[in-house]
């Protein structure tokens, strides 16, 4: 962050200046006491397990220039206090009014499934020529999107942000902040359900991102999806489209998958751009989220060399069709998110994977799909035997009903546990040297748990 004084601040969000001069300048903006420091501007958030007011004491031991909280919760402090009515939306209101002082190519990435992974793909290939800044981990939300806005800074010559959305109305509200001038949607899904009821619900946040891109931006979206045409008939703007099929402007086709990536061929609109490429990922679905990295790498003018070397380079976010052993046991770790759609993609890289052993998938319940919850997981149990898995555990709540559809489609060898509790439990007598063990359910399931017991084991299970 460029420094910024209290006044700007307080323009920015409508906030009141309690005590402290308002030429006094911040570098940095936190919401994490434990990490406050001198020139920092705490800003004290609600969550549901903390309240940052209850630590502006701490905050200010450790140095924090400047506090900021609610009006009922302000106080005399040694350091400058602003008040606001929101710190939440004060967080926000800053960081759009920050984000305008800045003329650069600004990419927000959206989509059912692939966002974390495509926003990093994006990232390594650009700052390969181009200083980039981009969203830590999944800060996709009200919080994480305006904490990264607030990290841009002069040097910068391109931001790569993500944006989550779970409720209608969430993303156009973030892309309000971002102001972007590209987008990308990776696919449209089976996502949050629940709240979105239908597939037309998720068409419609998603979309919102291709009405709120300036008639002088670009859109990428895949091209494969049945939604594309719909979505793009709302971008006033340049549409490109992303994908495997023959139609896509960009076109990635999948050739060969080992334990270190993925290797494709790209027929790309431009000659340079058009080749042999791999991407350190697993997974065919990979294909497509690097297509879209070299379609925004080229857009912003970095050399095909440049966004070769940064695919390969690529490393998976933690929990996302991450490979790893332990204990005589392979592992491919997806075990930070799912819905149906995710869910069906990891199954395939499972079944493409070579392996000396059995093909395990471990999957738990996939959470937000309200009424299509039953059906989403009797999918996935089918796909399981279609795709020939050796054996099939399945945890939670909907365990009963992904073991059934995987009984009666063949897959002979399944294995049921109420919760994961009881399947970590049972982890020494469900795995032997040489499986591929796919881990793969939402983050609510804690299967990640199944994870951790693998690894604790001293010798091959």
């Amino acid at each position: 962050m460029e420094p910024r004084s209290l006044e700007f601040v307080c323009r920015a969000c409508g906030g009141e200046l309690i005590s402290g001069s308002p030429q006094t300048e911040i570098l940095r903006v936190g919401t994490d006491s434990r990490r406050a420091a001198p020139g920092e501007l705490f800003i004290a958030l609600k969550g549901e397990k903390f309240d940052g007011h209850d630590f502006i004491s701490e905050v200010v031991e450790k140095g924090a220039s400047a506090v900021m909280v609610e009006h009922q919760r302000a106080k005399a402090l040694h350091a400058a206090v602003i008040a606001v009515d929101d710190t939440r939306k004060a967080l926000g209101e800053f960081a759009a009014r920050y984000r305008q002082d800045f003329q650069l190519p600004v990419v927000a990435v959206a989509g059912s499934n692939g966002k974390t992974t495509t926003k990093e793909l994006i990232a390594s290939v650009l700052q390969q020529q181009l200083p980039t800044v981009w969203s830590e981990a999944s800060f996709n939300n009200d919080v994480g999107v305006p904490l990264t806005l607030l990290k841009i800074e002069s040097k910068h010559r391109a931001a790569v942000l993500e944006v989550g959305t779970n409720h209608p109305g969430e993303l156009p509200a973030l892309l309000r902040l971002i102001q972007p001038n590209f987008g990308v949607i990776t696919s449209i899904g089976r996502e949050h359900l629940e709240h979105f009821g239908t597939m037309e619900g998720v068409v419609q946040e998603e979309g919102s991102l291709a009405e709120l891109l300036p008639a002088s931006g670009t859109l990428f979206v895949n091209g494969d999806s049945e939604w594309t045409p719909k979505i793009a008939r709302r971008n006033r703007g340049q549409t490109v489209r992303v994908g495997v099929g023959a139609q896509n402007d960009w076109r990635g086709e999948f050739q060969s998958m080992d334990k270190g990536g993925v290797a494709f061929r790209m027929s790309a609109p431009r000659a340079d751009y058009s080749g042999e490429y791999r991407v350190g990922l697993l997974g065919r679905h990979q294909v497509t989220n690097a297509t879209f990295a070299l379609a925004i790498a080229a857009q912003l003018g970095v050399e095909a060399e440049a966004a070769r070397k940064g695919l390969a380079a690529s490393k998976p976010p933690k929990m996302r069709m991450q490979f790893w052993e332990a204990g005589g046991i392979e592992v491919l770790d997806d075990s930070y998110n799912a819905n149906a759609d995710s869910t069906l993609a990891a199954l395939q890289a499972l079944a493409d994977l070579p392996c000396s052993g059995r093909r395990v998938a471990v999957l738990g319940d996939m959470a937000e799909l309200g009424e299509h919850s039953v059906g989403a997981h009797k999918e996935v149990g089918r796909r399981a035997a279609e795709l020939k898995i050796d054996e099939l555990v399945a945890v939670g709540q909907f365990a009963a009903q992904t073991a059934e559809a995987a009984s009666r489609a063949g897959l002979r060898n399944v294995t049921t546990f109420a919760d994961v509790n009881s399947a970590v439990e049972a982890v020494p007598s469900l795995f032997r040297g040489k499986d591929l063990v796919l881990l793969k359910a939402s983050r609510a399931s804690g299967l990640e748990r199944i994870g951790e017991r693998i690894r604790e084991a001293k010798k091959p299970l």
